[in-house]
């Protein structure tokens, strides 16, 4: 059982290693746009209900490959083990 340091330095070297800086700035720019349209074709409201029901999607969706992945140490469906420092 890995302690909570080692536990919090495994999820860090995930955030910073798991994507590269392009694929970040581009996953930024698109979720900038999807925003705007989605702001000036539905509103504020609808945007931010969107925008809320996404974020609990992404956060199931995180959890599932932490636990599939044995936190981050294992290899599973896209994701493949990171070596850490």
């Amino acid at each position: 059982m890995a302690t909570l340091k080692e536990l919090l330095q495994r999820e860090k070297h995930v955030i910073i290693h798991g994507q590269t800086l392009w694929f970040r700035i581009i996953k930024y720019l698109v979720i900038v746009a999807v925003a705007v349209w989605l702001y000036r074709w539905q509103g504020g409201s609808t945007t931010v209900a969107v925008f809320l029901v996404l974020a609990v999607v992404s956060i199931a969706v995180h959890f599932l490959f932490r636990w599939k992945t044995k936190a981050w140490t294992q290899s599973w469906g896209p994701y493949k083990k990171i070596p850490f420092d």
